[in-house]
């Protein structure tokens, strides 16, 4: 009993004390004021949006533990120019919280540099020689809770949006911090990633060209950009080492623990995860398919279209022994595109058209695809439509030529949502497969166009479905590794060609089969099969290629891309020339690389030459008297050939354009390098003497014709000059070719004296202009003959 009230007496002697300081740890816990007030968004991590002070916390409960941060643009831009597009993925980094006393920072760790080993001390020899990168830091607020404000970790420029503002030429613009801000409603965490979105505006002093063309004020540009926060893949991933042969994109890394003699840089293939209820060899269904979510935003019947080419994929997954693996769905009402495990395909608008993408968020540590990401330009479809326009302009039949257009304009469609996602599935582009029977969606398709009988067909565009190599790349990416050595050795058996972009795209690639837009094994034969075709689109064109109600002044834009038909497989042909042979397969001792046979570049030159002349340059009269200036207020645009004659249309302009685009693939200093060298080492391959003296011989040697082709002509030989002295002065172009130019313009000097001193006062004084322009030319590097050349339409992409 005496215990018993001692103890309650001491019991009320702590208790008032206790409670005061409990109340006053209360009072001073600003975290848990701020939690109570704020607008919560709880997942992977737990954000609260303060309204009142428009203070956006963080709960840096994961300290130590690294995750991604990815930003994007879930609005763009709307300018193909400056590329800053709705749906583009930025930078993935690998970055983790730490506390350091009362500080949170966020640190993107150096994924780069690493070792595998098993052993901690080499690991950490190798964190401790590079360096890493504190990305911000901010102060804890009091209390148990560890809350700290973000607000100066999102209004920040991470994007980079003003670096593509400067590199796209369009002005120092900087972020105005005082006119930016968090979007509360886009606040958003979800099981596997936590998402804000911010109004960033960047302003200048001067308005940018294309920043102005789709911005109000074009000083103040308002970019929405979002900062996502994703969880690193669960364990059991198996990465796979990147094969070049394999058809792959992949990410790279220096593995410090590797021995002497393996390779320092490792490679991974970028994939997604998946897994055979089964595992084996054998077809089986899958653990969780991969799964592609359409933008419901894309109208019909264009979404149908969408749909049916992505889920051309589904049979390459079957084939390659996963049952169901694959899937693309209309994305569900209420689903949120946002969160991470949605794989998004995106119709987004510009203002111009431009490039589609198919980008994908992984995990740097393996390869794994966590997320694909596809953008997909809406303006293609209408060149597309325009080119269709084009050539059934001819058509008797109205109606069957509308219909053929748009069949044909949905068969690209369809093609160009397999090539994206593609892109999400880990493949690279195969810029080769034309050549192997259009054996893949990742290379870009030429629509095939014909003529039977009076006119021109367009019924068969677009290859339909995979390809064989697609399925190749499905089977060795994602099947069973005791696969993949006999599917390499298979390609080979198979004569598959494999040239990603390192050959292909520049005008100084050397690889004769990879090109981009172009058709058939033989590209010299299907630039003259397709230079009839041309021949005939223009002979047959006419105002019935107008959508209906368009004014007659925009009949000029129709037919740009039907008078430049040819561009691509002009590039194409070229490329012959100088051209090399070559595979990225490594079987045997026998793997070498070889350039073409002098039969076949003096054919693509023969050919390239023919679509040089008149004949092939000249517009119809009555097709160039329906090219009527444009009306009101509408203006030329850049899909507008340039005149010197005004608003008037300009063939010879037009001449002048593709006189120029062949004579530069000809020139291009490294094709006129491999021919050197080549010819050097073997002298029954083409020299540079003989494509110079040839070139001449079609252009300045010829006599000049009468009529429209008279300026033509004078137009042509003045092209083939400035892009003589253009690739002279290059400092791309080998010395010992410099000394063979230098001999051929030289002999080219004397002809022109020659001509300059007989025929009429007209040509005479164009030969004697010639004549002094090269000699001036050859001595100083900035001087051309055409001050300033026309340009070039955009083409890319189609």
């Amino acid at each position: 009993m005496i215990r018993r009230s001692i103890s309650l007496a001491l019991l009320l002697a702590v208790t008032p004390a206790t409670l005061l300081s409990n109340a006053a740890i209360a009072a001073s816990d600003s975290a848990q004021k701020i939690i109570k007030n704020a607008e919560a968004a709880k997942g992977f991590i737990n954000l609260f949006y303060d309204a009142k002070s428009a203070q956006l916390y963080l709960q840096a409960d994961k300290l130590n533990q690294p995750f991604l941060l990815l930003t994007s643009l879930p609005h763009g831009v709307g300018s193909n120019d400056i590329g800053l597009d709705r749906g583009q993925l930025g930078q993935t980094r690998m970055v983790q919280f730490e506390q350091h006393g009362p500080y949170v920072v966020l640190k993107q760790l150096n994924t780069y540099f690493r070792a595998s080993s098993d052993n901690v001390a080499e690991r950490q020899a190798v964190t401790q020689a590079f360096a890493e990168s504190i990305l911000w830091r901010g102060k804890l607020v009091e209390g148990k809770t560890a809350l700290v404000a973000i607000n100066d970790l999102v209004i920040n420029d991470l994007h980079g949006v003003s670096d593509v503002l400067t590199a796209t030429k369009q002005g120092l613009y900087s972020l105005d911090s005082s006119r930016s801000m968090i979007l509360p409603q886009k606040i958003k965490s979800f099981e596997r990633n936590a998402d804000i979105d911010v109004n960033l505006t960047f302003k200048a002093s001067k308005a940018g060209k294309q920043v102005e063309q789709v911005t109000p004020d074009g000083k103040l540009l308002s970019v929405r950009v979002r900062y996502s926060f994703i969880q690193l893949p669960d364990v059991g991933y198996q990465p796979r080492s990147y094969h070049p042969m394999s058809g792959y994109l992949s990410d790279e890394y220096a593995d410090y623990s590797t021995a002497v003699d393996q390779p320092l840089t490792q490679r991974h293939l970028l994939r997604h995860r998946l897994e055979k209820v089964t595992p084996g060899d054998a077809p089986s269904k899958v653990v969780k398919p991969i799964v592609y979510y359409l933008d419901p935003g894309a109208p019909e019947p264009i979404r149908s279209a969408l749909l049916e080419g992505a889920r051309w994929w589904e049979s390459a997954f079957t084939d390659a022994g996963f049952i169901d693996g694959f899937k693309v769905e209309l994305l569900p009402e209420g689903a949120d595109p946002q969160d991470v495990r949605y794989n998004m395909i995106q119709w987004v608008h510009r203002a111009t058209r431009g490039w589609s993408y198919g980008a994908a968020v992984t995990d740097p540590r393996t390869g794994e695809i966590i997320k694909g990401n596809v953008t997909l330009g809406s303006l293609r479809v209408r060149q597309d439509h325009l080119i269709a326009r084009g050539l059934t302009a001819g058509w008797p039949d109205r109606k069957a030529a509308a219909n053929a257009a748009m069949e044909l304009s949905l068969a690209r469609i369809r093609q160009l949502a397999a090539h994206e996602v593609g892109h999400t599935l880990g493949l690279d582009h195969n810029f080769a497969a034309s050549t192997n029977d259009n054996a893949s969606v990742m290379d870009y398709p030429h629509p095939y166009v014909s003529i039977q009988g009076d006119n021109i067909d367009i019924a068969t565009p677009y290859t339909e479905g995979m390809g064989e190599w697609d399925k190749y790349t499905i089977a060795y990416g994602y099947g069973g590794l005791t696969q993949t050595e006999s599917l390499l050795t298979s390609t080979l058996t198979k004569g598959f060609r494999y040239i990603g972009e390192a050959d292909s795209r520049s005008a100084s690639a050397s690889n004769a089969y990879a090109s981009l837009w172009d058709r058939g094994n033989d590209a010299v034969a299907e630039l003259v099969r397709l230079e009839t075709v041309r021949r005939k689109a223009i002979e047959d064109f006419n105002s019935d290629a107008l959508l209906a109600d368009e004014p007659h002044g925009e009949l000029a834009d129709v037919f740009v891309p039907i008078y430049l038909l040819t561009r691509y497989q002009i590039e194409a042909a070229a490329k012959w020339i100088g051209g090399t042979d070559y595979s990225y397969q490594q079987v045997g001792s026998g793997v070498r690389w070889n350039y073409i046979r002098p039969k076949m570049q003096l054919a693509a030159l023969d050919a390239l030459l023919a679509s040089l002349q008149t004949e092939s340059l000249l517009v119809p009269n009555n097709v160039l008297q329906a090219l009527v200036p444009k009306a009101g207020n509408y203006r030329k645009t850049r899909e507008s050939f340039g005149s010197n004659l005004g608003v008037i249309t300009d063939p010879v302009a037009m001449a002048e354009v593709l006189s120029r685009h062949i004579v530069t693939q000809l020139l291009t200093p490294e094709r006129l390098n491999r021919v050197s060298q080549a010819y050097m080492e073997d002298s029954q391959q083409l020299s540079v003497v003989q494509l110079i003296d040839k070139l001449a011989g079609a252009s300045l040697y010829q006599d000049l014709p009468s009529g429209q082709g008279l300026a033509m002509q004078m137009r042509v030989n003045t092209v083939v000059i400035d892009s003589l002295l253009a690739t002279y002065h290059s400092p791309k172009t080998a010395p010992e070719v410099k000394a063979q130019l230098a001999a051929r313009v030289d002999y080219i000097i004397k002809q022109l004296k020659r001509r300059s001193n007989r025929g009429s006062d007209y040509q005479s004084a164009h030969y004697d202009w010639l004549f002094q322009g090269v000699t001036k030319g050859m001595t100083d590097p900035t001087y051309r003959l055409i001050t300033k050349p026309m340009d070039l339409p955009p083409g890319s992409p189609i």
